[in-house]
């Protein structure tokens, strides 16, 4: 809908408010980015294995993992 097409009344009683729109930058400087780059929040490293606070046989489990692959590692390379 352009200006023209507005009844007169509408244009009428839409002029007696006066709207002050504030000015602000549309692009962040560079600064601003590295700022919000450094205090991002951290992603949990352990969301990956679906490690949560109640799984403790995870917590054991992959542990034990590891240390078997560990061990297991060397006699393969022979």
């Amino acid at each position: 809908m352009s200006r023209k097409e507005i009844p007169n009344e509408l244009q009428n009683r839409l002029e007696e408010f006066q709207v002050e729109v504030p000015e602000f930058p549309a692009k962040k400087n560079k600064s601003e980015r590295i700022a919000n780059w450094i205090y991002a929040p951290a992603k949990n490293p352990l969301e990956v294995l679906s490690i949560n606070g109640n799984s403790i046989t995870r917590l054991v489990v992959y542990p034990l993992i590891f240390i078997f692959a560990f061990l297991v590692t060397p006699i393969f390379l022979l």
